[in-house]
């Protein structure tokens, strides 16, 4: 009797195995996030265009309470000043108001009358420049009569030029209208800024009882306190350089036998206060001035020049001195705010833009998981 060697596993069903094998690691990690984080994103990026589109159409009253805080945090230490000199806070609120108005309207009042005079002499200061300009616009003439000769050729229909109106509204009407609500936006700011300095520290004590440890209560009071004293220095410090500017400029142009040189310095002082624009804009300004006083390219050019020169030695040198590298924001930042406040909210927004970043930059470098923020604003 033979006994057959049966092979293991004969006529047994075989299983098919699957074999997982794991990616190298790093092979394509990164590649494609995972759908809770893309979601995460999506929704950021969500909330912050609505957030834009909100600020952009609640400009009335997002503008006011912006000023107002920023007055507020800039007044804050004088008015606590006084209070420790025994003066009642609703008493130092009102005086530091009234001061700051007082100084705005002196300001205005000062540039009131060589602006009413140029507006006079306006008429004559465009017929000087179309004189000026004359052999520049001799070359676009006779481009375009030629452009024009051309469509008379292909005009085969012969149809007639159609006239348009302009119906839209004028200089005049349109300030009329836009009064109204930069009255009532004046004075919002002035209401608001008097109770921020009356009652800031009672908001601050709120604030401070939403803490949840004490560790937090003490860097809220310590991020506010070093806020309002930097902030205010720092504005105060500003202020103080863009009226040195204005005053340079103004004895430049007044060497330069420039009329109402005190008007063209006020309006480089103030429009110092929006980096990039304010100076190009003050730049170009000053050489209309110029080709309406002199008749030479050469003079003309010369308070443009002057007012250049002097702003470089004031962003190079003078401003980096007293202000210091440690409030130095970065260029492609303050640029990039600019340009959204501005698109938000025109010319306020330009104003904003500065001091708010530097808000941002002083109360993140006080809170804990700011480093980001400040290493993102800082140059």
């Amino acid at each position: 009797m033979t006994q057959k060697d049966a092979e293991p596993g004969a006529g047994a069903e075989t299983t098919p195995t699957t074999e997982v094998t794991s990616p190298a690691p790093g092979a394509d990690a990164g590649a494609t996030p995972p759908a809770p984080q893309l979601r995460n994103r999506l929704q950021i990026a969500i909330v912050v265009l609505l957030t834009l589109y909100t600020c952009a159409i609640a400009e009335a009253v997002i503008v006011p309470v912006l000023v107002a805080l920023l007055f507020g945090l800039m007044l804050a230490p004088p008015v606590r000043l006084l209070e420790r000199s025994r003066v009642p806070r609703v008493i130092g609120s009102l005086a530091m108001v009234v001061v700051t108005l007082a100084i705005i309207a002196i300001a205005m009042i000062a540039l009131a009358s060589p602006a009413r005079e140029w507006m006079q002499r306006m008429p004559r200061a465009l017929v000087r420049i179309e004189t000026v300009l004359r052999d520049v616009r001799k070359p676009l003439e006779l481009a375009t009569e030629a452009t024009r000769q051309l469509g008379k050729l292909t005009d085969v229909e012969g149809a007639k030029p159609m006239r348009v109106i302009d119906s839209g509204q004028g200089l005049l009407a349109q300030v009329m209208s836009a009064a109204p609500t930069v009255i009532a936006g004046v004075v919002i700011t002035i209401l608001l800024t008097f109770l921020f300095l009356l009652h800031g520290d009672a908001l601050l004590r709120k604030f401070v009882t939403l803490a949840p440890h004490l560790r937090a209560k003490r860097d809220l009071v310590e991020a506010t306190r070093h806020a309002q004293s930097e902030l205010s220095m720092y504005v105060i410090t500003i202020t103080l350089i863009n009226a040195g500017l204005g005053l340079a400029t103004a004895g430049a142009l007044a060497l330069l036998h420039v009329r109402d040189p005190l008007l063209w310095g006020g309006i480089a002082a103030i429009l110092n206060y929006a980096p990039f624009i304010g100076p190009l804009v003050t730049a170009l300004a000053l050489a209309i001035v110029g080709f309406t006083e002199f008749n030479t390219p050469g003079l003309a050019l010369a308070p443009p020049a002057a007012f250049l020169g002097l702003h470089v030695l004031e962003g190079q040198i003078l401003t980096p001195h007293l202000v210091g590298r440690r409030l130095a924001l970065d260029p492609v930042m303050v640029f990039l705010a600019m340009l959204v406040l501005g698109w938000m909210w025109g010319v306020a927004g330009l104003l904003l833009a500065v001091p708010l970043l530097t808000c941002a930059k002083i109360i993140a470098e006080r809170v804990d998981n700011g480093e980001a923020l400040v290493t993102l604003l800082s140059r």
